[in-house]
């Protein structure tokens, strides 16, 4: 395996794969798809890219649309890298809500905390 970069974003571990990247002479991030494989914080908070396209929960800090997560006010960027947290209460999965999506025979989570 080649070089990584390891994260604890608020309890969720990741190893981000790095590729040497010759036009800048560093090596740089090649960061998972987190729409199509979600990440999310022992809180139940989804880890997104910075640049990724804002949901239709993202508001910037004046109120109004934003285009993407990292000019969105819920969204938390972790220092050093181009990945955080969405804190909107509508996109966070409450663990055990995960846990049983996992399983056909236990319905999902319906109610508040």
């Amino acid at each position: 395996m080649g070089k990584t970069r390891q994260y604890n974003i608020e309890g969720a571990l990741l190893e981000i794969p790095l590729c040497y990247d010759e036009l800048t002479g560093r090596e740089i991030e090649i960061f998972p798809d987190f729409i199509e494989n979600p990440v999310y914080t022992a809180q139940g908070h989804p880890v997104l890219f910075t640049g990724e396209d804002a949901c239709t929960y993202g508001k910037s800090p004046d109120g109004t649309s934003c285009i993407d997560c990292g000019s969105c006010r819920f969204y938390r960027q972790t220092p050093g890298t181009l990945i955080g947290v969405c804190k909107h209460e509508q996109k966070r999965q409450i663990p055990s809500e995960r846990r049983a999506c996992d399983t056909a025979e236990t319905k999902p989570y319906e109610g508040g905390i």
